[in-house]
């Protein structure tokens, strides 16, 4: 396996991304046959994740922009 080097603004886009794969595995609608332990599982996660608009300010403060 290839080691790649993701930029500061990749690594913010993939958080961000994370967030949002989250969120839809939350919702029965878009993801109808998700199990109930992983909508559980990614409840529990989102229930402390930062909303986008707190994330991207929190990540340019600790990547040094």
């Amino acid at each position: 396996m290839k080691l790649r080097i993701s930029s500061p603004e990749d690594q913010t886009r993939s958080l961000i991304g994370v967030r949002d794969f989250l969120r839809r595995l939350t919702d029965t609608k878009e993801t109808p046959r998700i199990p109930r332990e992983v909508r559980r599982e990614a409840r529990a996660i989102m229930r402390h994740y930062p909303p986008e608009h707190e994330l991207r300010p929190l990540l340019n403060k600790l990547l040094g922009k």
